[in-house]
């Protein structure tokens, strides 16, 4: 997926930039026609075609309004008016303004911060949330946002779409996708922007962790890597068949990573829960069979176990687990959420009784 994603972008920028090299080629043509016009009347002419040449030459790039916004559909197209209108000069001051602003700017917001996380940090950033009610404050901040969308205030939905990409959760991701269609042009022009640069932000850190893995080809390097692909995998930008692929390499990564830590049972949960979101379930269960006499990790495995089979549908096994667990002496955890769900389990009001 990274690799095709890359590839895209990468064609994309050399579209433009074989666009960059005609349009100088003939404006500097259109250049030498002006300036030697007395040699023949119909040089100036010729230059003026030659121009006209120049700021055509952006439209050889492959229009891609919707994967690649910028270098594939907008920018060409500025910059073939600023050429026709301003010849010389429009040619030359786009190309420095690009070049600056590629040199000098720098992105900020979810990804920027993701990318400090995951890989400047010398810990690995677990996907799993540590408080459930900041967790739970998190979602909630998604619903007024949503009203907002579906207001009239064009202002407060401008703004409303760049919020909805620095929190970048799966939620924002959707909202996002309703608003391409909203009835507003700017609107819809802000939430395409969004997602594209989500996705582009995505692309890189993936390649950022793969060439990182190649580099140092250790047991951090492919969690790192598998924890990427895991939370590209849940950001509900990827189409099905690519989200798969996803967890599938995530789940990859995950397991040469436990191979080479066999003793981390970090990575061991890690990977269980991959299995899970995967629907590998059978290897779930297994591994959290392999990690309940622990007693560390007891209560998350057979936590993880009741989820397996819940989702796998097989609710005799489920019961029977259940039956099991209530009849050991009572697991403690510090992590609020586990805490809830083990409840939930223990709880004399579940469906079993």
């Amino acid at each position: 997926m990274s690799y095709l994603r890359s590839k895209v972008i990468l064609a994309g920028r050399l579209w433009f930039a074989a666009a960059f090299l005609l349009a100088y080629l003939f404006e500097i043509s259109a250049g030498w026609f002006y300036v030697n016009r007395s040699a023949s009347p119909y040089f100036i002419y010729a230059a003026l075609c030659v121009h006209i040449l120049a700021a055509l030459s952006f439209f050889i790039t492959r229009p891609k309004p919707r994967s690649l916004p910028g270098v594939g559909y907008y920018y060409p197209r500025l910059m073939a008016l600023f050429t026709f209108f301003m010849p010389g000069i429009g040619l030359l001051g786009t190309s420095m303004t690009l070049l600056f602003s590629r040199i000098f700017m720098d992105s900020h917001g979810l990804a920027k911060e993701y990318k400090e996380k995951a890989f400047e940090s010398g810990a690995l950033d677990v996907d799993l949330p540590d408080d459930i009610n900041a967790f739970l404050y998190e979602e909630l901040d998604i619903h007024p946002i949503a009203d907002i969308l579906a207001g009239d205030d064009v202002g407060m939905k401008r703004g409303a779409v760049n919020l909805l990409r620095r929190i970048g959760s799966a939620e924002a991701v959707s909202l996002l996708r309703k608003s391409l269609s909203d009835e507003n042009a700017e609107v819809r022009f802000y939430a395409h922007t969004a997602l594209a640069r989500m996705e582009e932000d995505y692309s890189q850190l993936l390649d950022k962790a793969e060439m990182r893995t190649k580099k140092y080809n250790s047991a951090q390097s492919h969690a790192e890597l598998g924890a990427v692909y895991r939370n590209y995998a849940n950001s509900g930008l990827p189409e099905i068949n690519i989200q798969e692929h996803s967890l599938k390499l995530s789940c990859e990564n995950w397991k040469i990573a436990c191979e080479m830590l066999p003793d981390n049972t970090d990575y061991l949960m890690r990977l269980a829960e991959i299995y899970i979101e995967s629907h590998r379930f059978a290897e779930a269960v297994e591994l959290y069979k392999n990690t309940r006499n622990n007693p560390d990790l007891e209560l998350e495995s057979r936590l993880g176990i009741c989820r397996a089979y819940f989702e796998m549908g097989n609710f005799i096994a489920l019961f029977h687990e259940v039956e099991t667990m209530r009849a050991k002496p009572a697991l403690e955890s510090s992590d609020p959420f586990k805490k809830v769900v083990y409840n939930f389990w223990m709880s004399g009001d579940s469906v079993y009784e």
